[in-house]
């Protein structure tokens, strides 16, 4: 479980304030305007940023000042953070070694995850070759194989067409439900996740101005 309370950070003239609890196995979906927070609430989950005053618990373990590797928290972003010098093979398998060593059981992993997201013909491909949606399935494959339970993803498919974007967000569907993951996901386009999130929650000026059951979601929400 997730538990923000009062948490607050002074950027520039901008100041935050959150609170909130996330049930494990949620799926929330984060949306407000441009320049709202969103991604500032994120990044402070993350530990990208470190809170000037309020608290993060994540699993009854106080976050506050933990480093970001240490929290049990995998982010992924619009540019996916790929890395063009390496292959598709170690893009993902550096989601269990940052060195690439592996053994012979997590070797296994890395092929499996390949295996499952149709990858396998492009084990030693170049990232810069691959599609968009083949990118993101590379993107997603190193977060899974991080054993992570709390998936973040900042607008991940924005620059994706709409029938890949919904083709993304069935992987991560299955993906959640059989790794039991907790997702909190800033989204581009909101309508299109109302099938999947458990709710919606709007930011706006650094605030949770409120949370919206996806079957009361409408277009007209600013």
């Amino acid at each position: 479980m997730i538990k923000v309370q009062n948490l607050s950070v002074k950027l520039d003239d901008f100041k935050t304030n959150y609170s909130l609890n996330v049930d494990n196995g949620e799926w929330i979906g984060i949306i407000g305007q441009s320049g709202s927070g969103k991604s500032t609430l994120l990044n402070l989950i993350a530990g990208f940023v470190y809170a000037d005053s309020g608290s993060l618990w994540i699993n009854s373990v106080e976050m506050n000042s933990t480093h970001p590797s240490e929290r049990p928290v995998s982010c992924l972003f619009q540019e996916n953070n790929l890395f063009p010098h390496l292959s598709v093979y170690e893009n993902i398998a550096i989601g269990i070694s940052p060195r690439l060593k592996l053994n012979a059981s997590e070797k296994k992993e890395v092929q499996d995850i390949l295996d499952y997201l149709n990858l396998s013909d492009k084990h030693n491909s170049d990232i810069g070759i691959l599609s968009g949606g083949e990118r993101q399935r590379v993107a997603i494959g190193r977060i899974v194989l991080s054993n992570k339970k709390i998936i973040l993803l900042d607008e991940p498919f924005s620059q994706l067409d709409p029938i890949l974007r919904i083709e993304m967000l069935n992987l991560l569907r299955k993906i959640k439900d059989e790794k039991k993951l907790t997702i909190i996901m800033v989204l581009h386009t909101p309508i299109e996740a109302v099938s999947y999130v458990d709710r919606f929650i709007q930011i706006k000026n650094g605030r949770i101005e409120r949370n919206i059951k996806p079957t009361e979601y409408s277009l007209d929400i600013t």
